[in-house]
């Protein structure tokens, strides 16, 4: 049994990366934290092969009561994908010590608190993979998105001392970083827009933006045995926009 966990899949990245790996033959176990019903529909469409899980993974509590709900249906993890996030965009002047911590307590401590709760199952697994969602803004920070920026670069960090203190277990560590991706994280920003996502597709330099579905491709191929030698890398997944 192959068994994989995707967290903040009930919905956009999440959700995709969760539905290609349920294709691949995994076990998935998604978790949402205020949606069920996202969390719900998700589970129906991968035919409730897997576990629905309630998570807030910067509450350790929270984090705890998964791992014991996970762990009375499996003994062992094979893929971990670490995703999902609510940002606060705000710039410099405006960010609150308050906006602060919710971002990087969601984002990186997050990230910390759940890889370090499933790493007992993830080394009885015969070949583990960790993966974790940072974003293309850990190289070039956004201007109004000053929490976000330092969070994905701690992510990218993160990842790095992961890979090179749990490669020697078996465990393999990579990061993706999505470009500009159509998702909920947008609402309030332009999601409904469509001139606007008209003008990022025209700016990128493959004439579109990245969807869901790009990055449940690039997860299904760094877990896989053609990527075994890949660890420590963060791929980037925004049509070469980054050196724009």
């Amino acid at each position: 049994m192959k068994v994989a966990m995707v967290t903040g899949s009930s919905k956009g990245i999440g959700r995709a990366i969760a539905k290609k790996l349920n294709k691949e033959g995994f076990d998935v176990v998604i978790t949402y934290f205020q949606d069920q019903v996202a969390g719900d529909k998700v589970f129906k469409e991968i035919n409730k092969k897997g576990l629905l899980v309630k998570l807030d993974s910067g509450n350790e509590d929270s984090v705890k009561a998964a791992v014991k709900d996970f762990s009375k249906k499996y003994d062992h993890l094979d893929v971990l994908v670490i995703s999902g996030m609510e940002d606060r965009p705000k710039g410099f002047l405006k960010t609150s010590l308050a906006d602060w911590n919710y971002v990087i307590n969601n984002k990186l401590t997050g990230t910390f608190l759940v890889a370090q709760n499933f790493y007992p199952f993830l080394k009885k697994s015969q070949k583990a993979t960790i993966i974790l969602n940072t974003s293309s803004v850990d190289e070039r920070p956004v201007i109004g998105a000053i929490a976000y920026s330092a969070a994905s670069g701690g992510v990218t960090n993160l990842m790095k001392s992961l890979a090179l203190e749990l490669a020697p277990l078996g465990i393999r560590v990579n990061a993706i970083a999505p470009g500009t991706t159509r998702t909920d994280n947008w609402k309030g920003f332009g999601l409904e827009d469509d001139e606007m996502w008209k003008r990022f597709a025209r700016e990128n330099p493959m004439k579109r933006v990245c969807t869901p579905e790009d990055l449940g491709d690039l997860v299904s191929y760094l877990i896989s045995d053609e990527a075994k030698y890949i660890n420590g890398n963060i791929i980037y997944a925004d049509g070469g926009n980054r050196h724009r």
